[in-house]
């Protein structure tokens, strides 16, 4: 890790936004909104809870050159101190916001390919020290963009039974003496200000079908499920035990912090539990972290044969948690007979593509009911001045989950068409037709 040099001036600019995110975090409104999370993820109320995630929209609200400092790990944590500030003054969802300051532990792997591992993951500023994948895998895809077929030419991995032999866990690495100086360096510019915490992975999910996918070619999977179904479940038995040894390596190495905090869960929500240690602490169990998966990749495949050839194997690996979410894009309402045997389902992904009807009834009061609302609706069907369609879209919602623990969850929103403050008025909105509902 090369010595980072914070200058006087950026450090000033740091401090006076760190001094700003405490006092937020000690406002009364903050710890309501904690109780609430709580209450919801125990599933003791049916309040709705409302989440909001921008994501690619964070680029229009905190802009690159707004940022005051210069060197690259000053204007990180300058861009994370004003997200929380914009969040908590102008977005005002639910989602408190939190006095501790997280520096995570550089951790990186050496992929699934046994052939090839993949050793550049380890140097320093790769993406994997934040990819929450279990395990990096091959790029399959090819950087020559094909501008006449509007895509990327991919290069399968494995093209014949005898190749799955390639697959294994990767090997973990952690970068202790790197991630100690960045210990260091956060320590000395907040540790007056904020509760500076050490901590390893808290969100994680294995994707077995995304993962093999990478190696595979989604599109041969598909004709594998007829044509080559033993290969499939070959390959998913490998994938099952190499979880399984990336989990016991992240255990061993004491790589996972318990979770039932301020984390985020899932394809979206809060890990706020009293059913799981609250506080920021070295995870030796299993059943003290809350884990996540899903396999939205098979969703034209029908209930039986995705329980046979994947989720059968997802709930072996998920079963070793103290609670599991489920799903992300994938419309779940014909394969929850399956996804509510995982011994500690505790959120489900209801996507804009699920029947939210019958995801309501099925669901219950068994899990969170995660309801993601459609993105494109928020971008092209609501305005602050014109609500009428997505009043009727959300009120549809919250009067068929009225006996849920529902949340509603705005994500993937990788645009706010440069219009930041219509996060604050959706929200506004959203807890008006609440009131008007309920």
């Amino acid at each position: 890790m090369t010595e980072t040099r914070i200058t006087t001036e950026e450090r000033c600019v740091i401090r006076e936004l760190a001094k700003q995110v405490h006092d937020v975090s000690q406002r009364p409104d903050m710890e309501k909104k904690r109780e609430l999370w709580f209450a919801h993820n125990d599933l003791k109320t049916t309040d709705p809870v409302v989440a909001v995630f921008p994501e690619m929209s964070w680029w229009e609200i905190i802009r690159p050159e707004s940022l005051q400092c210069r060197s690259d790990e000053a204007r990180e944590i300058e861009w994370l101190l004003r997200a929380r500030l914009f969040r908590a003054d102008v977005i005002r969802d639910d989602i408190p916001v939190e006095n501790i300051w997280e520096v995570q532990k550089l951790i990186s792997d050496t992929g699934w390919d046994k052939q090839n591992p993949n050793h550049k993951n380890s140097a320093f500023g790769n993406a994997s020290y934040v990819d929450n994948c279990l395990g990096s895998v091959p790029l399959a895809w090819k950087n020559d963009f094909d501008f006449e077929a509007r895509g990327m030419h991919f290069e399968p991995v494995i093209e014949e039974p005898d190749q799955l032999s390639r697959l294994g866990a990767p090997e973990i690495i952690y970068h202790e003496k790197e991630t100690m100086e960045k210990l260091k360096l956060h320590q000395d510019l907040l540790g007056d200000i904020l509760d500076v915490q050490l901590v390893g992975k808290k969100f994680l999910y294995f994707a077995m079908m995304e993962t093999y996918s990478d190696f595979r070619g989604l599109e041969q999977v598909m004709y594998d499920v007829y044509e080559e179904p033993q290969m499939l479940h070959e390959a998913m038995a490998i994938m099952e035990e190499g979880y399984h040894r990336l989990l016991d390596q992240y255990l061993e190495m004491g790589l996972l912090t318990t979770n039932g905090n301020q984390a985020y869960n899932g394809s979206g929500g809060m890990s706020y539990t009293h059913d799981l240690p609250n506080e920021n602490k070295v995870c030796t169990d299993l059943k003290d972290f809350w884990g996540f998966t899903e396999s939205q990749e098979f969703t034209m495949v029908g209930p039986e044969q995705h329980w046979e050839f994947v989720q059968k194997h997802e709930k072996s690996v998920a079963d070793r948690f103290g609670l599991t979410s489920y799903g992300c894009c994938e419309p779940v309402e014909d394969k929850l007979k399956y996804v509510l045997t995982f011994d500690c389902i505790r959120r489900i992904s209801v996507s804009p593509w699920a029947d939210i009807e019958k995801c309501a009834d099925r669901i219950g009061k068994k899990t969170v009911y995660s309801w993601k609302p459609n993105p494109s609706y928020y971008l092209n069907n609501y305005k602050p001045d014109n609500t009428e369609f997505m009043e009727g879209y959300i009120k549809n919602m919250l009067n068929q989950t009225k006996n849920n623990c529902a949340e509603i969850v705005l994500k993937d929103t990788h645009t706010c068409q440069n219009d930041p403050l219509r996060f604050h008025a959706w929200v506004r909105d959203v807890r008006r037709w609440i009131d008007e509902t309920r």
